[in-house]
């Protein structure tokens, strides 16, 4: 019989193929001739990234309420990494592949502050998320 750690990570699995499913999606649209599409498919992407992140969020706080472990609270952290830094790397080989206006004058800058942007973003609201089920697991704060 399959435990609680294991029905979680059958979760997480189903939940990562649609982000995997839209990175495909959008490098293939970046060898499309058509700007507007290959922007959309990115946005999608990032979209789903967030999508994606919502409901790891969801199983790491069960997981951390229950088991009082951060076992998916740190794959979460992962997985912003890889895809934060997928897309901006995307995003800079859109505006590379169309010869999009950018602030910088290199072919790297661009998608290096757009991956710490996202990063930053995501890697505080999942620690406030993961400090605040800290805080609350513990019996001291309702004296």
């Amino acid at each position: 019989m399959m435990g609680k750690k294991g029905i979680l990570r059958g979760l997480v699995i189903l939940v990562l193929l649609y982000p995997v499913y839209m990175m495909f999606n959008a490098g293939n649209s970046l060898d499309v001739q058509e700007v507007q599409q290959a922007r959309d498919s990115i946005l999608y992407y990032q979209i789903s990234i967030w999508i994606s992140w919502i409901l790891l969020i969801l199983v790491s706080i069960y997981y951390k309420w229950t088991e009082h472990r951060n076992f998916f609270f740190y794959f979460t952290y992962g997985f912003l990494l890889v895809s934060c830094s997928v897309f901006g790397y995307f995003h800079q080989s859109l505006v590379n592949a169309y010869d999009l206006p950018s602030p910088f004058e290199d072919n790297y800058t661009l998608g290096v502050v757009v991956t710490l942007q996202n990063l930053v973003v995501s890697f505080v609201l999942t620690a406030l998320l993961q400090a605040a089920v800290w805080w609350f697991t513990r019996r001291w704060h309702r004296r």
